[in-house]
């Protein structure tokens, strides 16, 4: 969580496509480890997360796109191909709540780097987002327990306490143009996912902010990211269309941060 003297920045980039916006967002990359790719879409076809997968491996960075496990195929611990998902049980204990023991993907605990990539377009209005991903990746077992508990949003939330992207892509398609922002901080992530998703919603139409969103609520609880708007700084990259430029503004209205 950045402290009260330093600031978390969205870097804002645009273009004719997912895979314009991204080229601009990560150049010169290069690297000999490994990225796991999560998409909120859960989609093999992603079109956020097959742009970001193609920069990174044009800078020599393998990645592999990590989509959750076929609950029946999990449940007998088979899969299509006969290998199966392997689990690791992990406890997630919260300051204000009784420890629970889930099982998520082994691959997922274990110290590699992992980048969760959100293209709105897919799943404005129903999510995922960023800070209820993980979730979707759970056993099915433990994920029936998730949604089955009264707190369903909070529990979501608390799996971040032991699997946390390093890396968070945001897109939207807005005015025609891609727009895809990156940031290392969770919470900074669902704002902008949440206030792009807003863009599709009619203008007269009254909704809560999105720091009023309970997922968000949670996350600053638990500290997992930014507290407050002001450590937050919005940044558009090069000179987008006016459009697109008073549509990001918009957005970061809704934040509740300027654009810097």
């Amino acid at each position: 969580m950045p402290g009260d003297g330093t600031r978390t920045t969205i870097a804002v980039f645009t273009g004719a496509d997912f895979a314009e916006a991204v080229r601009d967002a990560l150049p010169a990359l290069s690297g000999n480890g490994e990225v796991l790719v999560l998409p909120s879409s859960l989609l093999r076809t992603d079109r956020l997360a097959q742009a970001v997968r193609q920069e990174l491996r044009r800078g020599g960075i393998d990645t592999h796109l990590v989509l959750p496990a076929n609950p029946v195929a999990a449940l007998i611990r088979r899969s299509p191909r006969g290998s199966g998902e392997r689990w690791a049980e992990v406890e997630i204990r919260t300051p204000d709540r009784p420890s629970v023991t889930v099982r998520l993907p082994a691959r997922l605990t274990r110290d590699m780097s992992i980048w969760s990539v959100t293209d709105v377009d897919r799943v404005g209005g129903t999510g995922p987002y960023v800070l209820d991903l993980v979730a979707r990746y759970l056993h099915p077992a433990s994920r029936f327990r998730q949604i089955a508990t009264p707190r369903r949003a909070d529990a979501a939330v608390d799996l971040n306490l032991a699997v946390m992207p390093s890396r968070f892509v945001v897109g939207k398609t807005l005015g025609g143009r891609a727009v895809v922002g990156l940031t290392t901080d969770a919470i900074a992530a669902e704002l902008f996912a949440l206030a792009l998703a807003d863009e599709d919603l009619s203008p007269n139409r009254s909704v809560a902010g999105p720091w009023e969103d309970r997922v968000v609520q949670r996350a600053t609880e638990l500290e997992l990211g930014i507290q407050i708007p002001r450590q937050l700084a919005i940044e558009v990259v090069g000179e987008p269309l006016a459009a697109v430029q008073e549509a990001i503004g918009r957005v970061a209205g809704r934040i509740g941060v300027p654009l810097a």
